[in-house]
């Protein structure tokens, strides 16, 4: 039973549904290119994590040196502000790229899987059944979901720092 075409197939199979045997090895071929594109997908994304962690960890560091340092507390609280806006500025584009990246993963598996539809067997779709389509946080919860936390706690850590050295500033107390 194949679905209504609607704008996802009006987009996918410009000149119709594939029927004829060479229509549909042409598709097989684009089939396996846009898994591979996912899973290329999915591999940048690893990469763009370890670049946000390797970086927020240098700007701690810094912060830690900073602290540790001798200098004068307010030239320490300057630095602890800048690194911390810094911080929170980077968490929040890590937030937005992880969530761009989640939003291409799932239109890819949006095509992924309707093309899926015109083959023997449908594997994706099976799997996405057999986790209840994500309704049942037991059986499936995205990473995406997850994987925001990262850049969340980043951000609270930046948040709460610049706060207290702001507030340590204005005050003239020693914060740091």
């Amino acid at each position: 039973m194949e679905p209504t075409p609607n704008y996802l197939d009006q987009a996918l199979f410009p000149n119709g549904i594939p029927r004829d045997d060479l229509s549909i090895q042409r598709t097989m071929e684009l089939y396996k290119l846009m898994v591979s594109s996912s899973e290329n997908l999915v591999a940048r994304r690893q990469a763009v994590n370890t670049f946000f962690l390797t970086i927020n960890s240098a700007i701690l560091t810094t912060g830690g040196l900073l602290i540790s340092n001798q200098t004068s507390m307010e030239l320490r609280s300057i630095g602890i502000i800048v690194l911390g806006i810094t911080g929170a500025i980077l968490s929040l584009a890590w937030k937005s790229l992880i969530r761009s990246f989640g939003q291409l993963n799932k239109g890819k598996f949006a095509v992924i899987n309707r093309i899926e539809q015109i083959f023997p067997a449908a594997i994706y779709i099976a799997e996405w059944k057999a986790l209840d389509e994500g309704r049942d946080p037991r059986k499936y919860r995205s990473f995406s979901s997850r994987e925001v936390w990262a850049p969340w706690t980043f951000f609270a850590i930046y948040c709460l720092c610049t706060t207290i050295a702001l507030l340590g500033t204005f005050r003239g107390n020693r914060v740091f």
